[in-house]
Formats: C-alpha cells, sequence, structure tokens
C-alpha cells in the first residue's frame, strides 16, 4: 500500500470514530464508555508500537517529561469523558468541530505564553478556524441536541485538550518519542477512568448496556488506534508535508460519516463553516511566506 492511500485511510478512521462513540452512547454510562474506548484505544496503541518496532523506554525521558505526562494523561482521561457526553447529547458535527478548534487555543497559547511570533499567517488561520467553528456548532444546535447541553461538555473536552498539548510543551516531550508519550499520557488516562467508574459506581451498567453499544465503543477506540497506525505509515512512505495537508480534511470525513450513518443534516451555513475549517488547518500545511504584524 503506497503513502496516499494510508493517509487516506487514516482520515477516514479519525472521522469514523466518533461516529462509533455516539453509537455506542445510546444508554452507556459515561465513564464506563470512557473506560471500554479508552482501553481498547490503549490496546491498539500498544500493537502499533509493537508493530513499528518503535520500542518503548520511558525512564529516557527523564522525570520532568514523565511528571508532565502524568498530568497530560489525567488531562487526556478528563477529555474522553466530556468528549463522550457531548456526543451523548449532540451530533457528531456539530461535537467534533469544537473539539477540534482545540487548534485556536494552541495558537494562541503559543504566542502569549512561548512567546512565539506574531504573525498575518496565525491571525488569518484563527479568524478562519473561529468562523469555521461558530458556524458549524455554536450557531447551528439543532432540535436534537437536548437544548444546547452538549456545548458545555464540547468545550470542556477542547479546553482539556489544549492543557494536555501545554503540559507537554512545558515539559520538553518531543515528538521523537512517540511510543514512550503515547504509553504513558494513554495508560494514565486509562487508569483515571476506570478510577472514576468503579468510583461512581459506573460499572454497575456493564449489565445494562447492549452487545452491540459496547461493540461501538471499543470499535472507537480501535479505528483510533488505527488511524495512528496508518497516518505513521503515510508519513514514513511519504512527503511529511502532503499527508499533514489530507490529515486537514478529518472534519469532511466525520461529517461524510455523521450525515451517513448518523442521519445528521448539514445546513448551507455550516457547509461554509467546514469549508473555512479546512482552509484554516491546510494553511498551517502550506508554506507561505511569514508575514509579520
Amino acid at each position: 500500500m503506497n503513502w496516499l492511500l494510508y493517509a487516506i485511510l487514516g482520515v477516514a478512521m479519525l472521522g469514523v470514530s466518533p461516529v462509533f462513540a455516539k453509537s455506542g452512547m445510546h444508554k452507556s454510562n459515561v465513564h464506563l464508555a470512557a473506560s471500554l474506548r479508552g482501553t481498547m484505544l490503549l490496546v491498539s496503541a500498544v500493537f502499533m508500537i509493537n508493530l513499528t518496532g518503535s520500542g518503548v523506554n520511558l525512564m529516557a525521558l527523564g522525570h520532568t517529561a514523565l511528571l508532565y505526562l502524568f498530568f497530560s494523561g489525567l488531562a487526556t482521561g478528563m477529555t474522553w469523558v466530556c468528549l463522550l457526553r457531548a456526543l451523548q447529547y449532540g451530533e457528531v458535527i456539530k461535537v467534533v468541530p469544537i473539539v477540534l478548534g482545540s487548534e485556536i487555543c494552541n495558537l494562541l497559547i503559543g504566542m502569549i505564553v512561548f512567546r512565539e511570533a506574531v504573525t498575518w499567517n496565525k491571525i488569518i488561520i484563527m479568524v478562519l478556524l473561529i468562523a469555521g467553528v461558530f458556524m458549524m456548532s455554536i450557531k447551528n444546535s439543532g432540535r436534537r441536541s437536548r437544548g444546547g447541553a452538549w456545548v458545555g461538555y464540547a468545550l470542556a473536552a477542547m479546553g482539556l485538550t489544549t492543557v494536555a498539548y501545554v503540559l507537554e510543551r512545558i515539559g520538553g516531550v518531543s515528538g521523537n518519542v512517540y511510543g514512550e508519550r503515547m504509553i504513558m499520557r494513554y495508560g494514565v488516562a486509562v487508569l483515571v477512568v476506570w478510577i472514576l467508574t468503579f468510583a461512581t459506581g459506573g460499572y454497575k451498567g456493564l449489565r445494562a448496556m447492549s452487545f452491540l453499544d459496547g461493540t461501538y465503543l471499543c470499535l472507537s477506540g480501535l479505528t483510533l488506534g488505527a488511524s495512528w497506525f496508518c497516518i505513521y505509515q503515510a508519513n514514513l512512505l511519504g512527503p511529511n508535508n502532503a499527508v499533514a495537508m489530507i490529515g486537514s480534511f478529518e472534519i469532511l470525513a466525520a461529517v461524510a460519516f455523521g450525515c451517513v450513518f448518523m442521519r445528521e443534516r448539514m445546513s448551507v451555513r455550516a457547509i461554509f463553516g467546514m469549508i473555512f475549517l479546512i482552509a484554516g488547518f491546510l494553511l498551517q500545511q502550506i508554506p507561505l511566506p511569514v508575514i509579520p504584524v
């Protein structure tokens, strides 16, 4: 399989993962659901590391990086809970754009906290992303969203995703320790959600959960893990910039699967919002001349 097919398959799996998650949240306890999904995600991550021969040496990270990865794992575990609650109440085509909007926060924090250069490129990207999220989600809550309660959970998931990102940057966790980062971060996250499951009595919901709901939740974790493997292979075999540009269409994949399998509907405004989001993500990958403010 060439790099292009791996990249497209990876994006498709990223898009179908939240659809599987929502499909499994009909009568599921949110903590138990997060535990099942997270466990499958961790299993697929371990399988990926073994398959690629990356190896894991946690002690090579250093105590500081491990500490920040631990707290990043705590934030990730809570992100899973908030994401599933948002998907339980809201629609995939509205929840996913808000969570992906964490890139807006990442850009802002990069400029404010980490003293990165403020450029017109970044400002234009943020304007496109903000407009896209607003048009797809905030102003288009719909009748099936339980009064917009899902928005708070989606925003919490977005914020916690940003917290995890910031913690890893502060801890100096580089992209070269991919295996160690996944095992530590997601291992802690799985531990957190299972503790919550037992502390709140969520494990009792296992009897009430249908076999189909459990299967969908497990598939959500497995497809997300499989998407990482596909994207990893695409980066090995092909140009990284091109793979990243294809990854910008994750929102399109999520919307397509949400509309087809969940019968969710896109308004004209939401379609334009999706175009803005894709444009913003694409501009991050295109090597344009930097325009200082």
